[in-house]
């Protein structure tokens, strides 16, 4: 279970609803294609996407619109006045103990898009409230951000390059890890193309971008037992 910051209730809402709803506002982080990250909207999007066909447990958020153009609304962990800092490596022991198979699955999905960002991109309780809480946040440094443009990230996705010195890769059991690399390469190219390929542009990233991605995925999907090895052996 991931909670989520409200940042404001406001009056209720005018309605016969047996539930009697509250307009608010949740607390989120903006985050915008720049110089540096220019797919982070698109990365953002298509990571969730990826993410909810398999169960990982990332962070939510929405695609918005502002008077600076279009956002990716990431929602702000917590809210439930437990201290949730980012979790660096000193931490990742801790977060494989408590929260195993959600560890595995943030590890097996890592793998998949070249995240080599997690360490302080997890928030999770480590504190002694009992309330479970994990979340992997922040993906602009995957899929087509994992190098300097688009254009080299796919040849380094294509390429079957794999993240290096992971924070979780040599904590968690292989069997958890297992179960993760099966759901993957389970899953169908319908599936993976569906999570990639939008049918609109974001930003620059256009449909033969996307297609490229979607084909790169594919071919990572068939590999990703041997990924995986190759990611664990480099801890």
């Amino acid at each position: 279970m991931t909670f989520y910051k409200i940042k404001q209730i406001k009056q209720q809402v005018a309605t016969h609803s047996m539930t009697a709803p509250i307009r608010g506002t949740l607390d989120v982080v903006l985050k915008q294609d720049g110089e540096n990250s220019p797919s982070c909207v698109y990365n953002e999007m298509v990571a969730l996407r990826l993410a909810h066909r398999l169960g990982i447990p990332v962070a939510m958020g929405v695609p918005s619109v502002g008077d600076g153009g279009i956002y990716f609304a990431s929602l702000t962990v917590g809210g439930l006045s437990i201290n949730l800092p980012n979790v660096g490596r000193r931490r990742m022991p801790g977060v494989a103990k408590r929260y195993p198979n959600a560890a595995a699955a943030i590890f097996v999905f890592d793998v998949w898009i070249l995240n080599n960002d997690r360490e302080n991109n997890l928030k999770a309780n480590l504190t002694s409230a009992p309330t479970q809480i994990i979340a992997a946040i922040d993906h602009e440094q995957t899929l087509l951000g994992t190098k300097a443009d688009p254009a080299a990230s796919i040849v380094a996705l294509s390429n079957m390059d794999f993240p290096t010195n992971h924070p979780l890769g040599n904590l968690l059991k292989i069997s958890d890890v297992e179960r993760w690399a099966v759901a993957v390469s389970e899953l169908s190219d319908e599936a993976i193309s569906d999570a990639v390929v939008l049918g609109y542009s974001v930003g620059g990233i256009h449909a033969s971008t996307q297609n490229k991605l979607s084909d790169a995925l594919i071919d990572r999907r068939d590999d990703i037992a041997e990924l995986i090895n190759q990611t664990i052996a480099s801890c």
